[in-house]
């Protein structure tokens, strides 16, 4: 791991100097374990627990916030937000940084609260203490039965992981476990606090190639002034790398650079179950209804039968038992015995009027039944092909896009930092003759593509009776076969038939193209088409060129 000791030593001092004095104006939650304070100055703190992606750092970049920002994200804006940051340390050479923030308490008196970040490997945790450095929350509790050493719960003290391993400041204690024998790089890491296996194999490594000894090397480290650098997939505050590598004005900045491709990946991976979760359970819930309405309206359609128990009440009122619940009288109607249930406190009439009310009630509800029917079929059809668009993507935008769908059509509710999607995030192609080529991947590329972009001469392809990707060439000229076969197969290529043969592609000019009002989802309906069949083809991806 490249953030030790001696990195967050580095980075809790470069935070300090920006952020002494500094109001917490704002706290907002990313994700599940991702927090952004938002301060009075120009940059923001950044603070992640994410497994594998933990880190702090400042940062100007403008992130979409949660919704429904969780308890700890509440307890966060309760007892720190409007605070002053005194001071920023980290705390016994070791991989905690903390925070010490000025802030009126639940009775407006002025207090201080201390924000203790730990950061151990896939371990880490932000933990608030109270003046007295007693535990008031902390994001990960840890009970009495789940740790020996450690208990970290709502009203003990605060206290530091113990190691038993050498402060990195002792420089004589430090010089004499250099001069002991059989010194390896792990047991530089056993015996020194915060030191890293990247610092402890580079002070093996460089004692190995030169006549330097290795508590040289390690004094020299120590001297030197913060260098924040890249190489590849390491980094660390200091220049320790060979080649390939590139240097960063502060650590923030070499953390957020080197964190970014991560988290998008972490981000995609969060939103692309979010959205998959969210729509196969309105699926689920759509099929359900859609059963339960099927056999309602088939109980509907058989309504006659209560107005045949009505029939039957009147005809033979002089049959009726009074002292029974049900009778059984025969229908000539049926040509049947038919069981009727009856009030025995009501007379022969009203029995029959309840039945009758049925009748009327049943016969009313049959067009209303089948309007339901026919909106839940369109919402499953609009829902599955959302789903066939989920599964076929990972890229962030496209996916943020469906989301912003969901939200305009109501499905999930507006957030307060609501995304602005200038231009969809449509993919771009050129054949070999230069025709720009260009796919929605999305219902709201799809429609964008088709109704705003596209001119009316320009040439529309899109797979014949099913949900698939709307394909523009943006031509206005008759095309070649060659652009056709392209464009057809890049409309095949982005439908449920990718892996099939013989897949009909339908292409006309946008002229032709109508959208269905109220209709779900990118859904049209077009004449004047010609019909192309396809095999789809992915070794054609690599022989157009994409934009």
């Amino acid at each position: 791991m490249s953030i030790d000791g001696r990195f967050i030593e580095k980075l809790a001092n470069e935070l300090n100097d920006n952020l002494k004095n500094v109001r917490i104006n704002k706290i907002s939650q990313l994700g599940k374990a991702d927090f952004l304070f938002f301060l009075s100055g120009k940059s923001n703190l950044y603070i992640s627990m994410s497994t594998a992606l933990a880190r702090v750092h400042l940062t100007n970049k403008k992130y979409d916030n949660l919704s429904n920002p969780g308890g700890f994200c509440m307890f966060l804006r309760k007892y720190i937000e409007k605070g002053i940051i005194i001071k920023i340390k980290s705390l016994n050479a070791d991989r905690i940084i903390e925070i010490e923030v000025n802030n009126r308490n639940e009775i407006g008196d002025l207090t201080n609260y201390f924000i203790i970040f730990e950061l151990f490997g896939r371990y880490a945790n932000l933990i608030i203490l109270n003046q007295d450095r007693h535990i008031i929350n902390a994001y990960k509790h840890i009970h009495p039965f789940e740790n020996d050493n450690r208990t970290i719960i709502n009203g003990v003290s605060y206290v530091l992981p113990i190691d038993n391993k050498l402060n990195p400041h002792e420089l004589e204690k430090i010089k004499e476990f250099f001069q002991t024998e059989n010194i390896t790089h792990k047991s530089i890491i056993d015996n020194i606090r915060g030191v890293s296996p990247l610092l402890a194999k580079y002070i093996v490594d460089e004692s190995k190639y030169n006549t330097t000894s290795m508590y040289e090397i390690y004094l020299d480290i120590y001297k030197q002034k913060t260098n924040p650098t890249k190489s590849d997939k390491y980094f660390y505050y200091l220049d320790i790398f060979k080649s390939d590598k590139e240097n960063f004005d502060t650590l923030s900045e070499l953390l957020e650079n080197q964190y970014e491709d991560f988290s998008s990946l972490d981000r995609v991976k969060q939103i692309h179950k979010y959205l998959h979760t969210f729509v196969k359970n309105n699926l689920d819930k759509d099929r359900n209804k859609l059963e339960k309405l099927s056999k309602d309206l088939n109980e509907a359609q058989n309504n006659q039968i209560n107005r045949i128990k009505g029939d039957l009440l009147l005809q033979n009122n002089n049959l009726i038992d009074k002292t029974k619940t049900e009778v059984k009288l025969f229908s000539y109607e049926l040509q049947e015995d038919v069981t009727i249930e009856i009030d025995r406190m009501s007379c022969p009439v009203d029995n029959a009027n309840k039945y009758y009310s049925r009748y009327k009630k049943q016969k009313s509800a049959i067009k209303h039944i089948e309007n339901q029917i026919e909106l839940t079929k369109k919402e499953i059809l609009y829902f599955d092909e959302l789903m066939n668009q989920i599964n076929d993507t990972h890229n962030l935008k496209d996916l943020e896009e469906i989301q912003e769908e969901l939200i305009n059509n109501k499905y999930l509710s507006k957030r307060k930092s609501k995304l602005k999607i200038k231009t969809p995030n449509y993919d771009v192609y050129f054949d070999s003759m230069e025709n720009q080529i260009v796919v929605g991947k999305n219902n709201l590329q799809n429609n964008f593509l088709t109704h705003k972009l596209a001119k009316k001469d320009q040439w529309w392809f899109h797979v014949q009776n099913q949900t698939g990707s709307h394909v523009i060439v943006m031509s206005n000229e008759e095309l070649q076969e060659e652009t056709i076969r392209a464009a057809a197969n890049l409309a095949a290529l982005n439908s449920k038939s990718k892996n099939s043969s013989s897949v009909p592609v339908d292409y006309t000019k946008i002229k032709h193209i109508k959208k269905i009002p109220g209709e779900f989802g990118s859904n049209v309906i077009y004449t004047n088409q010609k019909t192309i069949y396809i095999d789809p083809d992915i070794s054609l991806l690599k022989k157009i060129r994409k934009g």
